[in-house]
């Protein structure tokens, strides 16, 4: 027991030398780092938040996203991400059958059709990513009717 209590004694006496001070220090220094970085952590955090509300914006208006801008939502908005997929291939099987409209009352009455099923599905309670749907529709459409194969259908 003696012996314990004498270990005990000289351990507090080299700590009280300063002799591990140094760990004590860097201990100290590095809470005082983590402080000093914790405004530039929440900065950053902010900036994200706020990118990716921008590109939740894009995806409001009914707009196609950037390569770049898919990449950050993959990185930083998974859920988001996988929505926006959602929405481009929705759009993309869209103008594909735009495309293959024999008149433009076959593609006037496509988008109807289209909006109508998103419609069905907003009775059961809105989202945002049916507004978006709807969204990505109209804007499909309103390029479409813009285009040169609009003008050439009968």
């Amino acid at each position: 027991m003696a012996m314990i209590a004498n270990k005990a004694f000289q351990y507090s006496d080299i700590v009280n030398k300063g002799e591990i001070g140094v760990n004590v220090i860097s201990a100290q220094s590095v809470r005082d780092y983590l402080r000093t970085m914790q405004p530039f952590k929440n900065a950053s955090a902010t900036k994200d938040q706020t990118r990716v509300a921008s590109i939740r914006s894009i995806l409001m208006q009914g707009k196609k996203l950037r390569t770049d801008e898919m990449d950050y939502l993959q990185r930083h908005d998974p859920n988001l991400h996988l929505q926006a997929t959602r929405l481009s291939l929705e759009r993309q099987a869209y103008e594909d059958a735009l495309r293959f409209s024999r008149s433009k009352a076959d593609a006037n009455q496509y988008n109807t059709y289209m909006l109508l099923q998103i419609a069905g599905q907003l009775k059961h309670g809105g989202s945002e990513e049916l507004l978006m749907r709807v969204n990505s529709i109209r804007e499909a459409h309103r390029e479409f009717v813009r285009s040169s194969q609009y003008a050439s259908l009968r």
